[in-house]
C-alpha cells in the first residue's frame, strides 16, 4: 500500500510540474505580446471575423477562432491576428475602404473564384483582370520584400488585407506584420483610388452569397419553421438566412434529445433498468412567401388526391397533390412541366405561404439551387393564376422564369 501511495504522490507531483510548466510558458508568451504594445484576448468570438467572406473565410460551417492579438504595424495600420481553425495564425490588416477580391500566392487559394494569371513567382486570382493588373503594379515590390522572409499567401477581403501563415512567436510576428504593412498602405494609395469593392457583410456570411447571413447557432429560428417537437433540448445550429427575390429563406440543422428506458436481466435473474439518451438531428429548409399562393405538394404527401397531367414523363417524375385540381393544372402548364423535368427539384410542399423542402443535409449549395428553382417556378406561373389569387400584376417578374 505504501508503494502505491508513493506512486500516486509521484504522479501528482509530475502532473503538477507539467501543469506549472505550461502555465509559466503561457504567461511568458502573453508577456512577449504585451511588450510589443499589443492586446490579447484568450477567448475571442467570431465577431472578430465579421466582414471577412473570401476564402478561407466564408466557407462551410464549424468556424472557430482562438488567441486574438490586436495592435498596429510600424506603418500605423491596425491589425488583428487570430488562430483560425486548422489554418494556424492569420493576420488581417485594415484597409480604409472595401476593395475588390484578390489572391496572391504560390498556388491557387482553395475555394477562391476568379481568373488566374501568373505574376512572377506567384499566381494571382481575381474576378476583375484590370483590378489585378493595377493592384499588382502597386504592391509587387512590397510583396517581393515580404517573400524574402516569408511565403507569400495574401488576399484582399473587403476592408482587410489577409495574410496566411503568420508566425505565433511575438518577435517574428512583429517582423511579419511590419513586412505586410506596406502592402496595406499601397492598396490604400492614390494609384488604386478608382477601384472599390462591395460593402462587406455586417456579420458572418457565405462565400459567393455575401447577402446571406450565417449563424453557428440561433435557437430563435426554430419557432419559425416546421420541425419535430418531441423530446427536449431543441437547438438550431448552422442557421443560414437569406432573401431571394422576396422569398425569405431559413435553413438550419435541428438537434434535440429523447430519453428511453432499457431493461436487462442478468444470469441470476436480476432485472435492472437504465435511462438512455438518444441524440437526434434533422436538416430543415423553408422559404416563406411574401405573397398569397395556393397549397399544393410535389413528391410530398398531403392536400388531396394526386393530380395527373397529359405528360406521362411528368407524371412518372412527379406526384402532384392539391385539393383543387384546376389550380394545379393551371400552375403546371406544359412549359412549367418541361422546366420541372429539366430542373429535377427536391420534394416540396406549399402550405399557408411556406415552402417546405425535403432536404437530406444542411448544404448551402442545395439552398442556392433550391432558391434558384423556386424563383423560376413562381415566375413561370401564368398571369391569370395570379389574377385569380387577387393580384393585378404578377408579384414576381416573368423574366425570371425557367423557360
Amino acid at each position: 500500500m505504501n508503494s502505491l501511495v508513493q506512486v500516486l504522490l509521484l504522479l501528482i507531483v509530475i502532473g503538477g510540474s507539467v501543469g506549472l510548466f505550461f502555465v509559466v510558458r503561457r504567461q511568458r508568451y502573453l508577456r512577449s505580446l504585451t511588450e510589443q504594445g499589443w492586446a490579447f484576448d484568450n477567448s475571442p468570438t467570431l465577431a472578430a471575423t465579421y466582414g471577412l467572406n473570401c476564402p478561407p473565410f466564408g466557407l462551410g460551417y464549424g468556424r472557430h477562432i482562438d488567441d486574438l492579438i490586436t495592435g498596429r504595424t510600424a506603418q500605423g495600420v491596425d491589425f488583428a491576428v487570430f488562430e483560425y481553425g486548422r489554418l494556424g495564425y492569420v493576420a488581417t490588416l485594415a484597409l480604409p475602404r472595401p476593395l475588390p477580391e484578390l489572391y496572391v500566392a504560390s498556388e491557387l487559394r482553395p475555394g477562391a473564384q476568379g481568373l488566374q494569371k501568373p505574376f512572377g513567382p506567384w499566381t494571382v486570382t481575381a474576378k476583375d483582370p484590370a483590378w489585378a493588373e493595377a493592384a499588382m503594379g502597386a504592391i509587387s515590390g512590397s510583396l517581393g520584400a515580404l517573400s524574402s522572409q516569408w511565403p507569400v499567401d495574401v488576399s484582399v477581403d473587403g476592408t482587410r488585407l489577409v495574410g496566411l501563415g503568420a508566425p505565433r512567436e511575438a518577435v517574428k510576428l512583429r517582423a511579419f506584420l511590419d513586412a505586410l504593412g506596406p502592402v496595406a498602405v499601397q492598396l490604400a494609395g492614390p494609384s488604386l483610388s478608382g477601384y472599390t469593392g462591395e460593402q462587406p457583410p455586417a456579420e458572418l456570411s457565405l462565400y459567393s452569397h455575401p447577402s446571406w447571413i450565417y449563424r453557428p447557432s440561433d435557437d430563435r429560428f426554430l419557432s419559425q419553421v416546421a420541425h419535430d417537437t418531441g423530446g427536449y433540448s431543441h437547438e438550431a445550429d448552422d442557421v443560414v438566412l437569406a432573401e431571394v427575390h422576396g422569398l425569405r429563406m431559413i435553413g438550419l440543422t435541428h438537434n434535440w434529445k429523447t430519453d428511453r428506458t432499457e431493461t436487462s436481466t442478468d444470469s441470476d435473474g436480476r432485472t435492472t433498468t437504465r435511462t438512455v439518451t438518444d441524440n437526434h438531428s434533422e436538416p430543415v429548409l423553408e422559404f416563406h412567401l411574401p405573397w398569397h399562393f395556393g397549397d399544393l405538394s410535389v413528391n410530398w404527401s398531403g392536400w388531396g388526391d394526386r393530380v395527373r397531367f397529359e405528360s406521362s414523363d411528368f407524371d412518372r417524375a412527379f406526384k402532384v397533390r392539391c385539393q383543387y385540381p384546376k389550380f394545379a393544372s393551371d400552375v403546371f402548364h406544359p412549359r412549367q412541366m418541361e422546366f420541372m423535368l429539366r430542373a429535377q427539384p427536391l420534394p416540396f410542399s406549399i402550405d399557408s405561404g411556406r415552402v417546405h423542402i425535403g432536404v437530406g443535409a444542411n448544404d448551402p449549395a442545395v439552398m442556392a439551387r433550391t432558391a434558384e428553382f423556386l424563383v423560376a417556378f413562381f415566375a413561370g406561373v401564368p398571369n391569370f393564376v395570379w389574377e385569380d389569387l387577387g393580384f393585378k400584376e404578377p408579384p414576381i417578374s416573368r423574366e425570371l422564369d425557367g423557360f
